[in-house]
């Protein structure tokens, strides 16, 4: 995810090297802007022929149009956020465990704590792998797996009597709550915007974009070609934001920072457990 400082306007706003939708869109503003100054100069120079629509229609379509895009950059923002919120989940659990452990190994088996903080370590980095996987691969589950081993394990030391048998019922809802985070991050991941919404967003994008110049060459003449830019990086800069957030585990530029969080996590339950890292 990209890293800056808020406070800092100026240098946010002209920070063209790190906006992946300026860089993006500058081609199609361009394109827009050669599209209406064809209709421009067909429409005033060529055949001296106005197509009857005037700036009350784009209002029409306007109102529309910035309906659903609020829409649409509300739910992927959603999206986004939801997964944050989880993967800040996955860190208080990890945490928590690890001080249950701690609190529980010290005076027992000090050998296992090295095993639980390698499982705990191990297991944001497997998930950020599953989740970066195709929608429909039904390969190994890692993340599974080791979940089923951690479960083993704790299981295993409460009968050799290196847990209290009451840590069936504290460490219960901790282990739970790992299956919770892995669940809520695939319902993310496997159930995408449905495809007719997202298609026809655009689509309606597209031929807003088109109806433009026709809308405002009798009000502006080529200054409806600025108008059309504009308009056109308003719009599908928006649809653009909303496409890069919604699948909020990849690899673009403003999708969370799974890397760091999972090495957060790491460096923690290392400490919390006093094993060295490797």
């Amino acid at each position: 995810m990209i890293q800056y400082e808020p406070k800092q306007w100026w240098k946010v706003l002209f920070d063209f090297q790190r906006s992946p939708v300026f860089r993006t869109l500058i081609v199609d503003v361009l394109a827009a802007g050669a599209w209406a100054a064809l209709v421009v100069w067909v429409e005033k120079d060529v055949f001296e022929f106005e197509v009857p629509l005037g700036p009350a229609f784009l209002s029409i379509l306007g109102i529309i149009l910035g309906l659903l895009l609020v829409f649409r950059t509300n739910s992927a923002y959603d999206r986004w956020w939801e997964g944050r919120k989880i993967w800040g989940a996955l860190v208080n659990v990890s945490r928590g465990l690890a001080h249950q452990l701690d609190a529980q190994l010290v005076n027992t088996a000090p050998d296992r704590r090295g095993l639980y903080a390698e499982h705990l370590a191990s297991f944001p980095e497997l998930l950020k792998e599953h989740l970066r996987k195709p929608r429909d691969y039904d390969g190994e589950h890692a993340p599974n797996q080791l979940l089923t081993a951690l479960h083993r394990d704790v299981h295993k030391d409460i009968e050799a009597g290196h847990l209290a048998d009451g840590a069936r019922i504290t460490l219960q809802p901790l282990l739970q709550a790992f299956d919770d985070v892995l669940g809520k991050c695939e319902r993310i991941r496997k159930t995408p915007i449905p495809f007719s919404y997202s298609s026809y967003i655009k689509q309606f994008v597209v031929l807003y974009a088109i109806m433009v110049p026709f809308a405002l060459v009798e009000e502006f003449g080529y200054g409806a070609v600025i108008a059309a830019m504009f308009s056109f990086f308003a719009t599908m800069g928006l649809e653009l934001l909303a496409t890069e957030i919604e699948e909020p585990f990849g690899t673009d530029p403003n999708d969370l920072p799974l890397t760091s969080i999972g090495a957060t996590i790491a460096r923690d339950v290392r400490q919390i457990l006093s094993v060295p890292a490797t």
